[in-house]
């Protein structure tokens, strides 16, 4: 069983693995993404993998680095991809908040050009500095009324 979000112990910073989705302008499918974040004194640093959404492949991949800072529940980093042939760098900018235990993000992102698209992301820890204790319901006897010796 998992410990309730309250009596978790929080982490003091992002350092961990975490798994999230982003949309464009509030109106398209989620693309899902996992993110490795280490956070040092407030600098954050990472990467990213998630499904690649202009690739003709259709289980295509892309992999991008991350840079950016927290303070206090503030988050902001740019997501740097490789776009195109050429190999020419995208920048991506995210801004959003944490809940006070560092285990979810939340916020908006977009390009630096105002014209260019934009969106709506969400990620949550699964782990680092914070996990979750699972316990096997069975070995629970307060779920069943039972113990494992029935």
């Amino acid at each position: 069983m998992t410990k309730p979000y309250s009596a978790r112990t929080p982490s003091h910073d992002l350092s961990g693995l975490w798994t999230g989705f982003y949309a464009y302008d509030l109106n398209d499918d989620a693309v899902p993404f996992t993110a490795w974040i280490s956070e040092d004194d407030g600098t954050i640093t990472g990467s990213v993998l998630e499904d690649d959404i202009t690739s003709p492949e259709p289980d295509g991949e892309c992999t991008s680095e991350i840079i950016g800072e927290r303070r206090g529940l503030d988050v902001r980093f740019t997501k740097i991809e490789t776009a195109g042939p050429d190999g020419s760098l995208e920048l991506l900018r995210y801004q959003g908040d944490t809940d006070p235990e560092c285990c979810v993000i939340s916020g908006v992102w977009f390009f630096d050009d105002p014209a260019e698209s934009s969106g709506t992301f969400m990620m949550t820890r699964i782990s680092g500095a914070l996990k979750a204790v699972i316990q096997p319901a069975a070995a629970n006897e307060s779920q069943f009324g039972r113990t494992t010796e029935d």
